[in-house]
């Protein structure tokens, strides 16, 4: 299976967008796949024909069939990844609070 790390974000090869996904819309250049609480480092999928991303339950399934860029806002704070087209699931990287005994979204 492909796998990809970007920062808090995963990203996996996929087979399909599952049913029920829902076609999201981004600013017209880019789709924030994972906000930054603290920087404005935003982890983002650029948007550009031929690129669609959709949500379902907070986990984001990207449907390309051009190259497409994945990138932060603030560029020298993670390398670019180049995503060959494919169908990929998009999703947070996950820890474990020790203090509240839960697994949560890993945050910067």
């Amino acid at each position: 299976m492909e796998h990809y790390s970007h920062g808090e974000v995963n990203i996996f090869k996929s087979c399909a967008v599952p049913k029920g996904a829902k076609l999201i819309k981004g600013d017209g250049k880019k789709y924030i796949v994972a906000d930054s609480e603290t920087t404005g480092n935003h982890h983002c999928v650029e948007e550009k024909e031929g690129v669609e991303m959709y949500e379902k339950d907070g986990v984001f399934y990207l449907k390309n069939d051009v190259p497409t860029d994945v990138f932060c806002v603030v560029k020298d704070r993670h390398d670019t990844i180049t995503l060959k087209p494919g169908i990929w699931e998009v999703d947070r990287a996950q820890e474990w609070d020790y203090l509240k005994q839960q697994r949560r979204s890993v945050s910067d």
